[in-house]
């Protein structure tokens, strides 16, 4: 069961966007993946949630607690990551926040804002936002651009761009240049690793993946998703091959495996 608060607000796009509370709901154990959820963060002792584009706040759970308990989000939150022991988060209007227990509640979670709102940027389905951590500790964050195509067997595609900003100091500067590094990026996690560790890797580059931040697209159960490589030097995109024909849900995730 769901407690819509007064506070819980959408992201500002279709699908989002303020609506009146609608009280208390019942949201289905098999649907809460595709609809109440997006991504979830872990931490040693705690975990925050991003929940869908109909609520856009985040939850936390803490060891032992049993529940998830919504917290306020003016903004709404569109990516978390887990940064020195630490939730960071960044909101639909650019702000990066880092979330703590509240000293007298340990089930409460409060923000702060540690960098500047990045420019005035659009807020829809097309501008995407990812919060990364550099190899050197730095935060990042990842700005997507894409706009739908059809190829030339009537299959819908993504066309995708990306801007890289890095903060330095208390200020955000975009770059062009992420050195021996490359970017994965997409709704279930995203992540920064060295191309000295991976040299099968193409360093200066972004991996992206086609998001669904929607529910569950029925419309497109077996189709080729668009997976690529942006060059963040010259712009220009690579496409994997390989993967073939698959479901549309849930969207892909990026993952380094152990193999012992």
């Amino acid at each position: 069961m769901v407690q819509q608060k007064y506070f819980v607000k959408g992201p500002p796009y279709p699908g989002g966007g303020d609506r009146p509370s609608l009280a208390t709901y019942t949201v289905r154990a098999d649907l809460m993946r595709r609809f109440f959820y997006r991504k979830v963060v872990l931490s040693d002792s705690a975990a925050m949630m991003v929940t869908g584009t109909r609520f856009g706040v985040p939850a936390f759970a803490t060891a032992g607690g049993g529940a998830w308990k919504m917290a306020p989000s003016r903004d709404g939150i569109e990516d978390a990551i887990n940064h020195n022991g630490k939730f960071h988060s960044i909101t639909y209007a650019g702000a990066v926040e880092v979330w703590e227990q509240d000293a007298d509640a340990d089930d409460v979670f409060r923000s702060a804002v540690i960098a500047p709102k990045l420019l005035p940027l659009p807020a829809d389905a097309d501008h995407r936002k990812y919060l990364v951590v550099a190899p050197d500790g730095r935060l990042m964050v990842v700005l997507e651009d894409s706009k739908e195509t059809w190829d030339v067997c009537c299959r819908r595609r993504r066309a995708c761009s990306f801007k890289v900003y890095v903060l330095v100091g208390e200020q955000w500067k975009e770059t062009d240049d992420i050195g021996e590094s490359v970017l994965f990026v997409g709704v279930n996690g995203s992540l920064c690793v060295s191309t000295m560790q991976h040299p099968e890797l193409r360093a200066g580059c972004v991996y992206y993946t086609e998001n669904d931040v929607g529910l569950c697209n029925d419309l497109h159960k077996h189709e080729q998703s668009g997976i690529g490589v942006y060059s963040l030097k010259d712009g220009t995109v690579e496409k994997v091959e390989g993967l073939g024909r698959h479901r549309s849900w849930p969207p892909p995730a990026w993952f380094i495996p152990f193999i012992p």
